[in-house]
């Protein structure tokens, strides 16, 4: 589907199911609708460097695999309808042309994200003791993979940042440069000194099919907790030691200032499935905090990188988030090095 067809779907499409409350929300690679009290998420036939919906039988092929990848975790995936032209109208789940499918999900409250929650300050000990209970249990008996990371491709991702070195140059001066060398350098050593106990870890069953997108705007606070949207497109994205997975959603509290709170989550994860066994493992946990904080420092670079395409000098662009990111790099290096 192109665009024109979402928008004549949205404005004016058949949804059997009701259409009350519609909202369109587009990603970079989705478009989702949201129409009464279903989610319709249809894949944008784009092709970038980690992701290939570009064809028909490509995009059905994910829908299935987000489906049946989510269903580990929650009950609001429900199955894979088409989008149709029938001639006359397009419609979702209708007798006609099939040009595209939709995931179709429960809508929930946007107010429960946690994301949300957090930056009211509005998520208690309660809901992150049920959260850490339920990841503990997913990533206990999750599938463990034939072949997982190594220190060699573990760095090879983290020197990604370098490519979104001279944009955050541009903005911060020299030393984002010097850092971002630094830190590489810095995970570079700690990895081949760690390399043995991350290939035991694997060994021992710690690194899972998981979810591989594991922050908080993709989890609902209800009375249990909700985990949605997990990696169906790339497996290298989704197949980590929990380490990394719980790391990622530690780093996303803290970065909202839940330091605390992102301990306590840990600690009750701990009691239910013992995942940091000693020194190298504490190390290990550091290091993958420092890595999805670089991740979240990269994603924030290339936007700022589209945004210079259109307009130079960033002009309206949110430097925040950057410079936030690259604070919590710099904390867990700075930790990384009094560990050691």
């Amino acid at each position: 589907m192109n665009r024109n067809q979402i928008q004549q779907l949205f404005n004016e499409g058949i949804f059997p199911r009701g259409r009350e409350n519609a909202l369109l929300i587009e990603t970079h690679a989705n478009w989702i609708i949201l129409a009464g009290d279903y989610a319709y998420k249809i894949k944008r036939p784009v092709k970038f460097s980690f992701l290939d919906y570009s064809s028909l039988s490509l995009r059905k092929h994910y829908c299935k695999e987000e489906v049946r990848l989510n269903r580990r975790l929650s009950d609001i995936y429900l199955e894979v309808d088409t989008v149709v032209d029938t001639g006359s109208d397009l419609g979702v789940g209708l007798k006609g042309k099939t040009i595209d499918y939709a995931v179709v999900m429960h809508r929930l409250d946007p107010d429960r994200q946690m994301h949300t929650l957090l930056q009211k300050g509005l998520v208690t000990k309660n809901e992150v003791q049920k959260l850490a209970v339920m990841l503990a249990n997913f990533h206990k008996y999750a599938e463990v993979p034939q072949k997982g990371p190594t220190a060699e491709s573990l760095f090879e991702d983290f020197a990604d940042l370098r490519s979104v070195n001279e944009v955050l140059a541009s903005q911060f001066g020299n030393e984002i440069s010097e850092n971002i060398n630094r830190w590489i350098t810095q995970a570079e050593r700690l990895l081949h000194s760690l390399s043995e106990r991350i290939a035991e870890r694997h060994r021992k069953g710690f690194v899972i099919d998981g979810h591989g997108d594991l922050h908080s705007a993709n989890i609902f606070l209800l009375d249990e907790p909700i985990v949605f949207d997990c990696v169906e497109f790339n497996e290298h994205f989704r197949i980590n030691d929990v380490l990394s997975e719980m790391a990622f959603l530690a780093m996303d509290m803290e970065r909202y200032g839940y330091k605390s709170l992102s301990k306590f989550m840990m600690q009750e994860y701990q009691k239910i499935y013992p995942v940091i066994l000693n020194k190298e493992d504490e190390l290990l946990f550091l290091y993958h905090l420092l890595y999805r904080a670089n991740v979240r420092l990269k994603i924030g670079g290339l936007k700022a990188m589209d945004v210079l395409k259109k307009q130079p000098g960033l002009s309206g662009y949110d430097t925040k988030q950057l410079q936030l990111f690259i604070q919590l790099c710099k904390r867990y290096s700075e930790l990384i090095v009094r560990f050691n």
